[in-house]
């Protein structure tokens, strides 16, 4: 299965992973093997990691307490307190961490626990930076991701170019089409 990075962060590009959250819902993370494989095109693992059912279903328990947190920042209300211990007590966990090796080069290595901890930390270090001001909603109505809108006018509207956006100027130009027709 291949992953799409848009957002900007891994805690962002994780909440993804539950797609069209207002609508059908199209859950990615389907089983085990998809979360190591999720970590491995994420970047932050070199080779795959073992997964069992159990990580699976904590991975998206926290992957949920981000979601929610994320989008109550963006609604300017308060995270629910169980995501709020959910998250901390998660982050507080040993992290992934990248070697150094004899060779100059870099090995990336860990664990599901490590993994998730991870991505809760990472969602921390957002709500703790400058970057959640710029933490938007992708502007397609079927879209539920979140992005950090890095461009320089702070004007980004969709998740990507090449998915959503493209989507809607698509759909904008054959309403055209449409309309001078008749």
């Amino acid at each position: 299965m291949k992953f799409g990075f848009v957002s900007g962060r891994p805690c962002l590009d994780f909440a993804g992973t539950l797609k069209h959250r207002n609508s059908t819902c199209a859950e990615r993370l389907t089983e085990p093997a998809v979360l190591s494989e999720w970590a491995v095109q994420a970047g932050l693992v070199d080779v795959g990691i073992e997964v069992t059912a159990a990580d699976l279903a904590a991975a998206i328990e926290v992957r949920e307490g981000i979601y929610r947190t994320a989008i109550a920042r963006l609604d300017g209300a308060r995270p629910r307190p169980a995501d709020v211990d959910l998250l901390n007590e998660r982050a507080a966990r040993p992290r992934l961490t990248p070697r150094l090796l004899m060779t100059g080069a870099i090995s990336r290595e860990g664990t599901a626990a490590q993994l998730i901890a991870t991505l809760a930390a990472d969602l921390l270090d957002l709500l703790a930076g400058p970057d959640i001001a710029n933490v938007k909603r992708c502007a397609h109505p079927d879209c539920t991701l979140l992005y950090v809108d890095f461009s320089r006018a702070k004007n980004r509207q969709w998740c990507g170019m090449a998915t959503c956006g493209n989507k809607v100027k698509v759909q904008a130009f054959r309403a055209r089409q449409r309309a001078s027709a008749h």
